[in-house]
């Protein structure tokens, strides 16, 4: 896999994002929305994580201002339903970026949350566990380190990603969702945490349709016969996660026999998100809708 020359100035810049002084935390501008815990105790493996969550705002160039979330150790689905009139059945969990260290929860999160209940999807944002990283922790100098240093990071997050699929499926009545139309979308680190989780061999972990925007596949396993539709989209001048991680998933999806469609824009950076840029990648959403329709997750919007 090509390394990733520029990704450690971005985890860098996210670690310290993570650690800066907490602020209060950024009213949700609409009605409050429901959380829950996923796990019916304590999340499993992470017994040793004790710091107290923090959130903090940051600007970073080409995104904006954002606010980050770091040292979770209690992870919740935010509830996102959309207007009952509008409402079609399908479910997605969305996974934030944040290099398995914070996570990037509105730019990521909550925004891609409002397009998607904008278009009667039912969408469930994902806290996932993360921490800041320990003092001397290396982040590495290309995506194999990055894949090594963040193994155990990883596994957290993948296998909070499975159980939010797994509660949604078995709440399915209480949400007013399918079973079998819950998909899961992740931005950049939550793009690698969703590449694995449609990779997952338990069919009740794993996701119906999967959305990876700026991600890689940090494993070497490949997709099998049960692997979900993908949608990948990335930009050529991504310089923190080169696109040609995401032609790797798409090229390892097609060696399977499996349905994959991959959007690379020109420009458009890394963490773009459903933001508008005044580029081309602004319309990637417009792409996504299509690519749902096509699969039968937006009922009645083919056409358009």
């Amino acid at each position: 896999m090509r390394a990733c020359k520029h990704l450690i100035h971005t985890l860098t810049l996210i670690s310290l994002l993570a650690s800066a002084s907490a602020t209060a935390a950024r009213a949700v501008r609409s009605q409050p929305q429901e959380v829950v815990r996923i796990w019916p105790g304590q999340a499993p493996g992470t017994e040793d994580w004790k710091a107290a969550e923090e959130e903090a705002d940051a600007t970073l160039p080409n995104v904006g201002k954002i606010h980050v979330i770091t040292n979770v150790t209690v992870p919740t689905i935010t509830v996102f339903r959309p207007a009952p009139a509008k409402a079609n059945g399908t479910a997605m969990v969305v996974l934030p970026g944040g290099a398995f260290r914070a996570l990037a929860w509105d730019v990521e999160g909550l925004e891609a949350a409002r397009w998607l209940a904008g278009e009667g999807i039912t969408a469930f944002v994902l806290k996932y566990r993360v921490r800041p990283p320990a003092e001397g922790e290396s982040f590495g100098q290309s995506l194999e380190d990055f894949a090594r240093a963040t193994r155990t990071r990883r596994a957290v997050a993948v296998a909070d990603a499975e159980q939010a699929i797994r509660f949604v499926r078995s709440h399915a009545g209480q949400y007013a969702v399918t079973s079998n139309r819950v998909g899961i979308i992740g931005f950049s680190a939550g793009a690698m945490a969703t590449v694995e989780a449609a990779l997952a061999k338990d069919p009740a972990a794993r996701p119906d349709f999967a959305v990876a925007m700026y991600g890689a596949a940090l494993t070497q396993e490949m997709p099998g016969p049960g692997a979900p539709p993908l949608f990948i989209g990335a930009a050529q001048d991504d310089p923190q996660v080169p696109p040609i991680n995401s032609l790797e998933i798409f090229r390892r999806w097609t060696k399977a026999g499996l349905p994959a469609e991959l959007h690379i824009y020109e420009k458009g950076s890394h963490g773009f998100g459903f933001r508008r840029h005044l580029l081309p990648v602004d319309e990637w959403p417009a792409a996504l809708r299509l690519w749902l329709a096509a699969h039968d997750y937006l009922p009645g919007r083919r056409e358009q």
